[in-house]
């Protein structure tokens, strides 16, 4: 049952992906052709500055869902429904905390804001903001039920749908009134119904949770909490690691570069909710996996995983490396391009990121968020201070350095040495020696195939989206040849091979 719900996971969600990729990349289009560039700046500087309110939640949904893993997989009704009462309570107090400091920050904007003199109505825009990201909190939090039962493809399917809608009819919106207040209202609007509609999904499939009224022990909310403490940490390093970009560089460069960056960042949250959906569809088979089954056969799981999550960010890392700026000059015009040498960077950081997705998802499912809650801290202050400092002489390729330095002092190893210390245990420093020569001999594979695709694709330049497509094709051709090449032997290439196998048989029969 593990393996057929992750199949159905993950088809769900990287059919949904595709589509709703496409639709964004018309959506930012139009945007851009009927919006001006500082409008587009605005869209990316409230955007992380919601995400930076955002850091209420403290990671309060990662510590639930881990928290439900065993009760779901003991189909014990009691727990869970006493668990989701205690989620329910805990996301509407954050919900009041993020219209709280939105509000707070409200007479600060003028000063996150350079060359965006010309925006009408930015308060009421700021607020709709707000309004958004606040009201997000009141229902979502009835979806974790589904994710602790190996159903997320469930609401994953309710919630693609509606972002499907909202995109279209923000674009024919925006076509027929060029009007951006309308756009956000739009938004705004659409964001209850995927929510509305997993409620009562809930509230029919699992009624025994309006049964229940009462809370979690005390021993058990203290064991909640303290696992509530250690993710906030790790919150505040996501939010300083990953939504202070666009405020330094509206405040040290201006809105116009946050407007470009924001057109890179399009392409990379696309690739990013990818994968995201790809983990997403193992989660809760790796979480009741991880409760039920010994740390042999786990790590054995994580180094299939490892391999599946380095084949994926490996290829598409080479692809952005060999067709990012076509892809934006492409779609958006030459005069949103940035220099080679920041994009480099900026798919460098993408890159070193992804890589950490195995230890992340064995980390969450296996509640190691203790364990290395003070390597948030450290990463927080070096990426902060590092970008502060490069900026100045460097500009964006200096604040998405100061990410790289921060995460290869911190994540890069302290997360795989978590892992192994305390979730596997046996034998750990082995296994740690064999991770980290294993990750060196990765990245240079990447990087060398990385270097022959922008070789490439200099000496024969992308003119149009034909060009384009037989270029993603050899690269494609190229990438999987090297990785069969350099694999075929490995234990961890059989399996995925195996399970690939089986899946096709599955959708042929």
């Amino acid at each position: 049952m593990r393996i057929r719900y992750s199949i159905i996971n993950m088809m769900v969600n990287i059919g949904g992906q595709f589509l709703t990729m496409l639709l964004s990349f018309i959506n930012r289009m139009v945007f851009i052709h009927c919006l001006s560039a500082a409008y587009l700046g605005v869209n990316g500087l409230f955007t992380d500055v919601l995400s930076i309110l955002n850091f209420a939640e403290l990671g309060i949904g990662t510590a639930m869902v881990f928290s439900m893993y065993e009760p779901a997989a003991r189909d014990d009704e009691r727990k869970l429904a006493q668990l989701m009462n205690l989620y329910k309570w805990m996301y509407r107090a954050v919900a009041a905390t993020v219209l709280l400091f939105g509000l707070v920050l409200l007479p600060f904007l003028p000063h996150l804001i350079k060359g965006g003199e010309g925006i009408e109505h930015i308060t009421l825009i700021y607020m709709m903001y707000v309004a958004a990201s606040a009201s997000s909190y009141l229902l979502n939090y009835k979806s974790s039920i589904y994710q602790a039962y190996q159903k997320s493809y469930l609401c994953t399917g309710w919630t693609l749908v509606c972002e499907c809608i909202r995109t279209v009819v923000q674009i024919v919106a925006l076509l027929l009134t060029g009007n951006f207040i309308l756009y956000l209202a739009i938004q705004l609007v659409i964001q209850f119904i995927p929510n509305i509609m997993i409620s009562r999904m809930v509230d029919k499939e699992f009624p025994y949770l309006k049964k229940y009224r009462e809370l979690p022990d005390r021993e058990e909310r203290n064991g909640i909490l303290k696992n509530i403490g250690a993710m906030s940490m790790h919150k505040l390093a996501i939010v300083i690691v990953r939504n202070t970009d666009s405020l330094l560089m509206s405040s040290f460069i201006g809105l116009a570069t946050v407007g470009i960056y924001s057109n890179y960042r399009l392409v990379l949250n696309a690739l990013n909710n990818l994968m995201t959906k790809v983990v997403t569809a193992f989660s809760g088979s790796v979480g009741n996996f991880a409760a039920l089954e010994n740390s042999d056969r786990l790590y054995q799981v994580y180094k299939e995983m490892d391999f599946l999550f380095f084949v994926l960010s490996g290829y598409l890392t080479g692809g952005l490396m060999m067709l990012f700026n076509p892809l934006i000059a492409l779609l958006f015009g030459r005069e949103y391009c940035f220099p080679m040498t920041t994009v480099t960077i900026i798919v460098a950081e993408f890159y070193i990121t992804r890589m950490r997705q195995t230890n992340l998802l064995f980390r969450e499912v296996m509640g190691l968020f203790w364990n290395d809650r003070y390597k948030a801290v450290a990463e927080s202050a070096i990426n902060l201070v590092v970008s502060l400092v490069l900026v100045q002489r460097y500009g964006v390729t200096g604040i998405i350095g100061g990410t790289i330095i921060s995460t290869l002092c911190t994540c890069t190893w302290i997360e795989p040495y978590i892992f192994l210390k305390y979730g596997v245990q046996d034998a750990w420093q082995k296994k740690l020696r064999a991770y980290f020569a294993e990750y060196l001999k990765r990245a240079m594979i990447v990087a060398a195939v990385s270097a022959v695709a922008m070789l490439w694709v200099k000496r024969f330049p992308v003119g149009n989206f034909g060009v384009f497509v037989l270029d993603g094709l050899l690269y494609t051709a190229v990438f999987a040849g090297v990785i069969v090449l350099l694999y075929r032997r490995s234990a961890e290439y059989a399996e995925l091979k195996r399970r690939v196998q089986e899946i096709l048989k599955r959708r042929a029969g």
